[in-house]
């Protein structure tokens, strides 16, 4: 099966990740937030998983890194790296909005606060698309065996895959399997989400 490409050079790529502090607040006190993707990347020095991937921008480099070896993902069995974004700030939010109410569901847990930092960066080059494909069980919200399958077959010879999220309705996402097709990802706000016991609030 054959899929277009799609040339998403400068397009906004956003990602959400843990802050890794007790609150937003906090790191506020301690440093001004223009100055937060450099004391990311003075963190990063310190981390050889990181520094493998030294010559990327500090946060595609830790995606890259804390994804091979870790958790799978849909397009990504553990054995390489990856870094996901949405096309939409919305996307981002809600693709990780949904994963941590699953985890703190499946962990019962009563209440939680939990601080985020949303990125922002551009795409670089082209993807294949598979946003209008009929790929049922590549998309099949609760298994990743055919997109894994999927994603084993092109990562060495695809920049990434554009794909329809299937958390944010009518949102695009990119997996990129190259470490230079997001450029230039830094911080832009911080996010802060509530779980009650039930549910996520923003």
């Amino acid at each position: 099966m054959s899929f277009p490409h799609v040339d998403l050079s400068g397009v906004k790529a956003w990602r959400l990740i843990p802050t890794w502090v007790s609150s937003a607040d906090l790191l506020a006190r301690v440093a001004d937030p223009t100055d937060y993707d450099l004391l990311n990347a003075l963190e990063a020095r310190t981390t050889r998983r990181i520094q493998a991937f030294g010559h990327a921008n500090v946060y595609v480099a830790a995606a890259f890194a804390y994804s091979l070896g870790g958790t799978p993902s849909r397009f990504n069995d553990g054995t390489w790296g990856t870094i996901y974004v949405g096309l939409e700030a919305e996307t981002a939010l809600e693709e990780v909005r949904l994963w941590q109410s699953r985890y703190l569901k499946g962990d019962r847990a009563q209440a939680a606060r939990l601080d985020f930092r949303m990125l922002s960066g551009t795409l670089e080059g082209e993807f294949l698309d598979l946003r209008q494909a009929d790929l049922q069980a590549e998309f099949d919200p609760d298994s990743y065996a055919a997109s894994q399958a999927l994603a084993r077959i092109h990562r060495l010879t695809e920049r990434g895959l554009a794909y329809p999220s299937l958390r944010a309705q009518g949102g695009s996402c990119v997996v990129g399997l190259l470490t230079d097709t997001v450029r230039d990802l830094k911080h832009h706000h911080q996010v802060v989400m509530v779980w009650d016991g039930k549910e996520m609030a923003l």
